[in-house]
C-alpha cells in the first residue's frame, strides 16, 4: 500500500514503537479510544492499517462525558467515522461527579473515562485499550508534574504502557499527527476546551512550552520526552525492587496495606518513597510528593504512634513495628455480658465464645496453661458468680500474674503493644468490680490457682469464624 509521506512516517514511527514495546504481543482484540479529535482519528487510521500484520482484531469505544453541548454531535461522528472503517462502535455516556470539589472538571472527566474504559475492557474481553496521547502530551505531562511535584513514576508522565492502557502514539509529534490528519476522509471535531487558558494544561501548551523553546532551547520537547524515558526506565526498576520487598514486608488485611517498619527501614529513602507510592496507589489516590515525605518522615522514620487523615475515609497511621494505610478504624462499643453461672456463653466482644466451668482441683499444674492465651485457671473461691465481660474503661487498673502490684490496665496494653485502635476490642472478665482476667493475655494476681485450692474455674475462650 502507498501512503503520503506524511502518514508514510508516522505509521513507521508507530510500527517501531510496537517492536520496541510489546503493546499488542498476541494479538486479540484491541479496543481505540476515538474521542473525534485528531490525535484518536490518527490513532485510528494507523491501526487499521497496521491490524492485520500485528495480529489485532479492532473495536472503537467512544465515551460521552455529556459536558458539552456538542457532545451528542461528537459521539454521532465517531460512530460514522467507525462505519466508515468497517468497524464496531460503542458509545458509553458516563456522569461526571465534580460536586465535592476534590478534582477539577477535567480530573473529574478523566476518572469517569477510564473508569468507562475498564468496564468495556471488562465486558467485551479485549485485552488491551489504546489511547491517542502523543509525545506532546507526554511532555506537557511532565511539566505540570514537576510544577506539582511527583516521584520517578509520576515524572515518567504518560508512560508507553499501562496495562491494560497502551498508547501507539507516544512517540509521534502533534504536528506530525497534524500533518497526517489533512489525508483523512474526514476532518477533525474540535474541542474548545483545548483552547482554554484557565487550565493548567493549556497553560503548559500554549504559554510556557512556547517560552521554554524561544527563550532557552529550540529542541527543549524533545530533551523532556528523554528526561520522561529516563524516569520510566527509572520507575521500572523501582516497580521490580519493589516487588521483593512488598513479598516479605507489606501485608494486604481488614486494616489496609500493612507494611513493616523495620524491614521498610533497610533500603534506601528513594525506594520508601516508592513503596508507600504504591500503597497509596492501590488505595486509590494520587501519590503526591508532599503526601509520600508527610508519610515516610512523620510516621515510617519517626518513633510513635502517630495517624495522618489521607481522606474522609482513610487514614496512614503508624502502629508500632508496622505502617498501616487503609479505611478509618470503627470504633464499636459492645454491651457487657453477664456470665450467672457454668455454662458457654457468646461474647459480642471479642466475638468469640466463653466456656465456664467449676470443676475440683486436680495434680494439674496452673503453670501448664501460661502458654495457653485461650485459657484461664482461677481460684473459685476467690470467685463470685455472676462474673461480666466488658471492655476497657478509662482508669481500669489490676495486679497482673506474677507482677510485683497493681497497675494500670492501659500501660500493661502498652507494655504489650496493643495497638491504640485494638484496645476497644480488648475483653475483660470482671467480678464485681475487679478485673479477674485480660482475656488471651493475662489473669490477676489475686485470683490465681494456689497450693490450698480446692476447686477451679476453668475458662476458654473459644473462636467462632468471625471471632479474632
Amino acid at each position: 500500500m502507498k501512503w503520503e509521506k506524511e502518514r508514510f512516517a508516522v505509521i513507521k514511527r508507530v510500527r517501531e514503537t510496537l517492536r520496541y514495546w510489546p503493546m499488542f504481543e498476541g494479538g486479540g482484540l484491541i479496543l481505540l479510544a476515538v474521542s473525534g479529535g485528531g490525535d484518536s482519528l490518527v490513532l485510528l487510521d494507523v491501526m487499521v492499517q497496521l491490524a492485520e500484520e500485528e495480529g489485532l482484531g479492532l473495536r472503537v469505544l467512544h465515551v460521552d462525558h455529556g459536558l458539552r453541548p456538542e457532545s451528542g454531535e461528537d459521539a454521532l461522528f465517531v460512530s460514522e467515522v467507525a462505519a466508515h472503517y468497517g468497524l464496531p462502535c460503542d458509545v458509553v455516556e458516563v456522569e461526571v461527579d465534580t460536586l465535592d470539589g476534590s478534582l477539577s472538571p477535567e480530573e473529574a472527566a478523566r476518572e469517569a473515562r477510564y473508569g468507562a474504559f475498564r468496564e468495556e475492557l471488562e465486558r467485551s474481553g479485549a485485552r488491551r485499550l489504546a489511547t491517542g496521547h502523543t509525545a506532546d502530551d507526554r511532555v506537557e505531562t511532565l511539566l505540570l508534574r514537576l510544577i506539582s511535584g511527583a516521584g520517578p513514576r509520576g515524572l515518567s508522565a504518560i508512560p508507553p504502557i499501562r496495562w491494560p492502557f497502551v498508547r501507539p502514539l507516544i512517540q509521534v509529534w502533534r504536528k506530525e499527527v497534524e500533518d497526517y490528519a489533512n489525508h483523512l476522509p474526514f476532518k477533525p471535531r474540535l474541542d474548545r476546551s483545548n483552547l482554554d487558558i484557565s487550565i493548567p494544561r493549556n497553560q503548559v501548551r500554549h504559554k510556557l512550552l512556547p517560552l521554554l523553546e524561544e527563550e532557552y532551547n529550540p529542541a527543549v520537547k524533545k530533551v523532556l520526552a528523554r528526561e520522561a524515558d529516563m524516569f520510566s526506565s527509572l520507575a521500572g526498576l523501582l516497580d521490580l525492587l519493589a516487588e521483593e520487598v512488598e513479598a516479605k514486608d507489606v501485608h494486604h488485611t481488614a486494616r489496609g496495606v500493612e507494611m513493616e517498619v523495620e524491614g521498610l527501614l533497610t533500603h534506601p529513602p528513594a525506594l520508601r518513597q516508592h513503596m508507600i507510592a504504591r500503597a497509596l496507589r492501590k488505595l486509590g489516590l494520587e501519590p503526591e510528593f508532599d503526601l509520600v515525605e508527610d508519610i515516610r518522615r512523620g510516621l515510617l522514620e519517626k518513633d510513635g504512634n502517630a495517624r495522618l487523615d489521607l481522606s474522609k475515609e482513610l487514614t496512614a497511621r503508624r502502629i508500632y513495628h508496622r505502617l498501616v494505610l487503609g479505611p478509618r478504624p470503627v470504633q464499636a462499643r459492645p454491651e457487657e455480658t453477664v456470665i450467672p453461672a457454668e455454662g458457654r456463653y457468646y461474647l459480642p466482644l471479642p466475638g468469640a465464645d466463653l466456656e465456664v466451668s467449676v470443676i475440683p482441683r486436680g495434680e494439674e499444674d496452673p503453670r501448664e496453661t501460661a502458654g495457653e492465651p485461650h485459657l484461664a485457671w482461677l481460684d473459685a473461691d476467690s470467685l463470685s458468680f455472676p462474673l461480666k465481660v466488658r471492655e476497657v474503661r478509662p482508669g481500669d487498673r489490676f495486679h497482673p500474674l506474677g507482677a510485683p502490684g497493681s497497675r494500670k490496665l492501659q500501660d500493661f496494653l502498652v507494655d504489650l503493644k496493643i495497638p491504640r485502635e485494638d484496645r476497644d476490642r480488648v475483653a475483660l472478665l470482671t467480678c464485681g468490680d475487679e478485673i479477674v482476667w485480660v482475656l488471651g493475655m493475662r489473669i490477676d494476681e489475686r485470683f490465681k490457682v494456689t497450693e490450698e485450692t480446692t476447686r477451679v474455674v476453668v475458662l476458654q475462650v473459644i473462636k467462632g469464624e468471625e471471632g479474632e
